[in-house]
């Protein structure tokens, strides 16, 4: 929970408490894109450790979204309906380059 605080607020390259094996990811989706209320996932992608909290506002633009225009119930379709858990997504679309930050 420490390292979603952390990464809320801009902090990057935050070593995985659990495995400390390689850097922590995140994901921050907007729920009210008005007031830039939403959830932040953070995951370890070496030993899978995960965390994320709800009613989170950044206090720095966290990346890009490619889900940004979908409505609560199409995320949530996604989050629990897909055949493809959500952090496997996730860490896929962020090898990609489709998530976190350049450069990361």
């Amino acid at each position: 929970m420490g390292a979603a605080s952390r990464s809320l607020r801009g902090e990057r390259g935050i070593v995985c408490p659990k495995c400390e094996q390689t850097t922590l990811r995140a994901y921050f989706h907007a729920f009210e894109r008005e007031k830039r209320l939403g959830t932040i996932w953070v995951w370890c992608p070496e030993c899978r450790t995960t965390a994320h909290l709800p009613r989170a506002t950044p206090k720095v633009v966290l990346g890009p979204d490619p889900f940004a225009e979908l409505s609560r119930d199409e995320f949530a379709r996604l989050e629990t309906g897909s055949s493809e858990h959500l952090l496997d997504r996730l860490e896929r679309l962020w090898k990609q380059g489709q998530l976190g930050p350049q450069g990361d």
